[in-house]
């Protein structure tokens, strides 16, 4: 799965950030989200997501996802991000036919 933050050129922003989940077997996201924060859960936020979203089985592929009004999950392999200036026509930045490592240009992680 990927997600993609385009820049909102209208208040100077110019970076894309993209976030790529592999091997997603279970989610609850929104298509559109402020504000966007993605974190592995502590044992606590973990045993709460179970319960309220009713997930069962392996809670070490649990991603907790927050923005300005919703709080949902995805159960995935870990998230990367990367994230540069781009123009909204260009390639997503995990085209994986483009050079690894990226150049100084591109910044990029993932999500711990």
């Amino acid at each position: 799965m990927l997600l993609r933050s385009n820049p909102n050129f209208s208040v100077g922003e110019e970076s894309r950030i993209e976030i790529y989940m592999g091997n997603v077997e279970e989610m609850f996201i929104r298509s559109h989200m402020e504000k966007l924060r993605i974190w592995r859960p502590t044992a606590a936020e973990a045993a709460d997501a179970v319960g309220k979203f009713q997930l069962g089985g392996d809670v070490k592929s649990l991603f907790l996802i927050s923005s300005d009004d919703f709080f949902g999950f995805v159960v995935s392999g870990r998230p990367a991000w990367r994230e540069a200036v781009r123009d909204l026509e260009d390639s997503s930045l995990f085209d994986f036919d483009q050079e690894w490592p990226p150049g100084p240009e591109v910044q990029w992680g993932n999500v711990d």
